[in-house]
This record gives C-alpha cells, sequence and structure tokens, in this order.
C-alpha cells in the first residue's frame, strides 16, 4: 500500500513539474522579444538586432525620398526636414516644443518604447531626430549603424506599405543646458574647460567656403568635419570607438572637458553629438544657432586663417 501511494506521489510531482515548467516556457516565450531590446550595445544598433526586433520598437525612416519605393518594415515616415521651424529667425532652427510633441504623437511614439532611427547611412539625418528626441526628453532612441544601405547589403527585406499608427503618448520635456546660445557661447570662448569644437568641412571652417555673410570660424574652435566618424567605404559604418576617440583626443576633445559643437545649422553637430554620446561622453552641448547666427552677425568675433 505504502508502495502504491509513493508512486502516487511521484507521479504527481512530475505533473506539477511539467505543469510550472510550461507555463515558465511560456512565459519566456513572451518576454523573449521584450528582453532582447536589453541586448544592443547602446544606442547604435545592427541590422541583425534590428531584424530581430523590428516587430517591438519604433523605426523611424527620416529619409526626404524613397521611402515610398521601399524602406523597413514598420517603418514610419518623418523627413528630417520636418525637424525645421519655419517661423524661427534662425535658418534651419529646431522645431519648437508644442509642434514636436504633436509630430511624435502622430507618428505614435510612446514614452516607455525604444525607438531606432535610420537615413540612408551616409548623412545626418537620422542623427538630427536622434538629437532632437534626447533634446525632448526620450531617453532610448538609437540609431541603426549604416542606415537602409546596411540593410540592403545584408538583403534584408523592405516594405512599401506605410504604417497606419495609433496616436502615442510622448510628452516633450526640453533637457535643461542641452541647447546653447550665441551670449553662452561668447562666454565660454578661452575658457579652459571647455572645447569648442566646429565640425563643418576644413574648407568652411578655413572660410574659403563661405556659407554666411562672413566665413571663418569661432575664435579657439577647434576643426574635426562630422563626417570623419563614419568609414569611407560603400556602407558608411561608424569607426571602431578607439579610432574615434583618438581622434578626438587629437584636436583635444576629451571626457574631462565640456563640448560645445557646432556647425551651419545644428544639422552636422547633432551627428557628431551622437559619435561623443557612442563614446559616453556627458559634458556635451549643441550651438542650435551655429553658424547661421553667429557667421550673420556683424558683432561676433572671427578667425580666418591666413
Amino acid at each position: 500500500m505504502l508502495k502504491k501511494y509513493f508512486r502516487i506521489l511521484v507521479v504527481s510531482c512530475f505533473i506539477l513539474v511539467a505543469y510550472f515548467t510550461g507555463i515558465g516556457t511560456q512565459l519566456t516565450s513572451a518576454n523573449e522579444k521584450v528582453s532582447e531590446l536589453h541586448m544592443a550595445e547602446g544606442i547604435l544598433v545592427n541590422t541583425e538586432w534590428l531584424d530581430k526586433n523590428k516587430n517591438v520598437v519604433k523605426i523611424i525612416d527620416t529619409r526626404k525620398e524613397g521611402y515610398e519605393e521601399g524602406h523597413i518594415p514598420n517603418a514610419v515616415h518623418y523627413p528630417y526636414t520636418k525637424l525645421i521651424d519655419r517661423d524661427h529667425p534662425i535658418a534651419e532652427y529646431l522645431l519648437s516644443q508644442r509642434p514636436f510633441e504633436k509630430d511624435m504623437k502622430k507618428l505614435g511614439v510612446r514614452d516607455d518604447q525604444t525607438v531606432v532611427i535610420y537615413d540612408d547611412g551616409s548623412s545626418p539625418h537620422a542623427a538630427r531626430l536622434f538629437f532632437a528626441l534626447e533634446y525632448y526628453g526620450h531617453r532610448d532612441v538609437r540609431l541603426l549603424d549604416g542606415g537602409l544601405k546596411a540593410w540592403k547589403e545584408h538583403e534584408k527585406s523592405l516594405s512599401q506599405e506605410r504604417v497606419e499608427n495609433k496616436k502615442g503618448n510622448f510628452k516633450a520635456r526640453p533637457t535643461k543646458n542641452l541647447l546653447v546660445d550665441k551670449t553662452f557661447v561668447k562666454e565660454a570662448i578661452g575658457k579652459e574647460n571647455y572645447v569648442l569644437l566646429d565640425v563643418r568641412s576644413p574648407e568652411e571652417y578655413r572660410g574659403e567656403d563661405r556659407r554666411a555673410k562672413r566665413g571663418g570660424h569661432i575664435p579657439t574652435a577647434v576643426n574635426l568635419e562630422w563626417k570623419k566618424a563614419l568609414e569611407q567605404t560603400e556602407v558608411p559604418y561608424f569607426k571602431s570607438l578607439e579610432q574615434l576617440e583618438n581622434q578626438f583626443k587629437e584636436v583635444g576633445v576629451t571626457e574631462d572637458k565640456k563640448i560645445i559643437i557646432y556647425c551651419q545649422s545644428a544639422l552636422r553637430s547633432s551627428h557628431t553629438y551622437f559619435t561623443l554620446r557612442l563614446l559616453g561622453f556627458e559634458h556635451l552641448q549643441v550651438y542650435e544657432g551655429s553658424w547661421a547666427e553667429w557667421g550673420n552677425d556683424p558683432d561676433t568675433p572671427i578667425v580666418i586663417p591666413e
């Protein structure tokens, strides 16, 4: 009789173990896609990661053209040109808080959502939206390394379907001191703990390529063109972290300094902002007015190398 009860007890235990193991498997399966989001290294993701997670992240295509012809599945379209405040006196200034929030809600962006942005890979357009989202308080934003060129190189599928969105709950909360103005930049000139980083072309920096009333650069500014962060290959992947760090060190851009980035209209600055964020820099600021403001003001100091 005791043996019979023992056999029943053992069988019951096996049934219970199998039952709870099944529940565990179901829970693991249900949470698998969500947990994979934390496997991405930092703010730069590759095509394999995005392909696995494309159904659980918000993907935004920032190209001006080409969305209808083919885009990453589930991607919504938000051309980088929509980030321009058409009413601002400074050319191509960043869209203000309320219209930006409205746009993100329309795209279906949620506050608790991972957002992955891409462009063609060789432009700063995706980084501009990355910067805008971080400035307005969204902390889980990432870029696709190599952009759409990388996606095509790895023979990933494309879609021509326009995605329908449910309205998001994105709330814009501007980050204090991330954007700086002309007065702030003037006061930073020559300060030992600040580095002014000009990410335009060397020709613009020297005043040879003039895109405002005056050419040249802000006094004490160092120059490292934004696209130096990318490999000069058919698919413009980011260079290794070691290469990037060495490039910045060569011009005096180090983590112990406060870095103010500028270009012509803060578009290229946004790409360098992303690159420095990738390296772990924390003391970053962007001069949003950039040379579009500085170079058109007759009272700002400039340097034109001889």
